[in-house]
């Protein structure tokens, strides 16, 4: 069984890319994944473009599941991430976007909407 922890840092190389992420042989001798996402706080369309085998890399254990497969994150070592948004205890989805925001973010579309197509129909109306 392995001897890292969830959310210990560790270094190792690239060993492989695959169009999912990125093999990174630790310095324990352990095979860890850095899933694509989880590779840089921007957007990632080829592996490549941001690891190369032979890099060495740092990264945080995200997880390790029972069969002992490591999941790692580079981006949660990034000092550019966003900062997270703050919690209100009082506010059980934690600051996410929820049904009733999404139903009001629709209303303002539709109201929007009918706007510009009744301006429009004006508009054409006007120029026959």
């Amino acid at each position: 069984m392995s001897q890292l922890k969830e959310g210990a840092v560790v270094q190792g190389e690239v060993i492989s890319t695959k169009p999912f992420g990125a093999f990174i042989k630790l310095e324990s001798g352990e095979t860890g994944l850095v899933h694509i996402s989880q590779i840089s706080t921007k957007y990632v369309e080829k592996v490549e473009d941001e690891l190369q085998v032979g890099a060495v890399v740092k990264a945080k254990v995200l997880s390790i599941d029972p069969s002992g497969k490591i999941s790692l994150s580079i981006k949660a070592l990034s000092e550019d991430r966003p900062p997270r948004e703050k919690r209100n205890p009082q506010d059980r989805r934690g600051g996410r976007k929820g049904p009733a925001d999404f139903e009001d973010m629709m209303k303002k579309w539709l109201k929007s909407s009918e706007e510009r197509l009744n301006a429009l129909a004006a508009k054409q109306k006007k120029n026959r």
